[in-house]
């Protein structure tokens, strides 16, 4: 360090040393010269720190809540159907929350394991077929039906077409994003409702 005297008779230091040690220096003599320039001492950073705090950083929610598309509720009631197998399969689109039956039921009945994946696959494409029509932020539902024991199959079913995994209220949720359905948790749903993330 190479002692500095300015024109007023005042002492200064003139260092060479890391901004580490800089800030170290500050904090001992309260501003260091750097030539021309000078460090402010460590009271002088607390406060200006204390003006542009440092960025949080953003929360899961926050970050999904981002990445997704303001949710549009739908209002519309579209109903569509298709012969499979000597079975009418239906699949109801009613203000969002999709059903799906064959022969009018919500349950199985007394389709084969054969035809049951014939009914399935063509279910889940004309589901596919309507949601390539939706615009980004449809949030579609649907409770898997389990009168006849295989509700889990049906939500494991659900899941692979893009639904989000059951909540506690049963309902299992999707946002449209790019004419695809996106999985949505019941929590993440709370998010995006809570902080007023819909139309």
């Amino acid at each position: 360090m190479i002692p500095h005297i300015e024109e007023n008779g005042e002492a200064y230091l003139i260092v060479a040393i890391s901004t580490e040690g800089r800030k170290a220096a500050a904090e001992i003599m309260g501003t260091v010269s750097l030539g021309n320039k000078s460090i402010k001492g460590v009271a002088q950073v607390r406060e200006a720190n204390k003006e542009n705090p440092p960025l949080q950083e953003k929360s899961p929610l926050q970050k999904f809540m981002e990445q997704t598309p303001k949710l549009i509720i739908p209002t519309d009631i579209i109903l569509k159907g298709s012969s499979v197998a000597g079975h009418e399969v239906k699949v109801l689109f009613d203000i969002g929350n999709i059903g799906i039956t064959v022969d009018d039921s919500y349950t199985k009945g007394n389709i084969s394991p054969q035809e049951g994946k014939k009914v399935a696959i063509r279910a889940m494409r004309m589901v596919k077929k309507e949601v390539a029509k939706m615009p980004d932020g449809t949030l579609l539902t649907n409770t898997p039906t389990t009168a006849d024991g295989l509700g889990s199959s049906r939500a494991s079913l659900y899941e692979s077409a893009g639904f989000g995994s059951i909540g506690g209220d049963d309902i299992m949720r999707s946002v449209v994003k790019k004419g695809k359905l996106t999985p949505i948790s019941a929590e993440q749903y709370g998010y995006l409702m809570n902080n007023g993330h819909h139309n």
